[in-house]
């Protein structure tokens, strides 16, 4: 009995690392494309990532888990340089709003077709890259991450 639950639980470990593998595979390391948008607020993306290490997130505010996540990104971005970009969700006008409605203080890239995403490999959100402070994306992740999560591999980035 005892061996059957053991090789189940290992079964699942390996269902999930595959499933993050797969999830993962087309996402950009290394130096990230270069982002000539500007920020909602006139911010450039590309100097934050010279303060790395630092948090690039895409989201959507379609997007059910970028809503459950809103949290942890908010309180990261307080503590390390953060940028976001919201992909598909609106004109400039509509993604304020819905900062100033549900009180996120991000900097924004608008990614009106999806065209920023596609450059990072993105193909669903969230997706987040973490940048250690030499600029270069050293993990990547696609889905729900805990403000734990984000924050340890912010760390581990800036040993990198």
């Amino acid at each position: 009995m005892m061996l059957k639950k053991s090789a189940f639980y290992l079964f699942a470990l390996l269902f999930i690392f595959a499933g993050q593998f797969l999830m993962n595979r087309n996402l950009v390391t290394g130096k990230p494309p270069p982002i000539e948008q500007n920020t909602l607020d006139d911010r450039s993306v590309m100097a934050l990532f010279a303060q790395g290490p630092a948090l690039l997130y895409f989201w959507a505010e379609w997007c059910g888990v970028c809503r459950a996540m809103q949290d942890n990104i908010s309180a990261v971005a307080r503590d390390y340089p953060s940028a976001t970009v919201a992909v598909r969700s609106g004109n400039r006008e509509q993604i304020a709003t819905y900062l100033r409605k549900n009180q996120l203080q991000w900097s924004v890239v608008n990614d009106h077709d999806g065209a920023i995403g596609q450059r990072y490999g993105v193909r669903a959100v969230p997706a987040l890259f973490f940048i250690n402070p030499q600029g270069d994306i050293v993990f990547t992740s696609m889905g729900y991450t805990s403000e734990w999560g984000l924050r340890i591999r912010l760390w581990l980035a800036s040993l990198l």
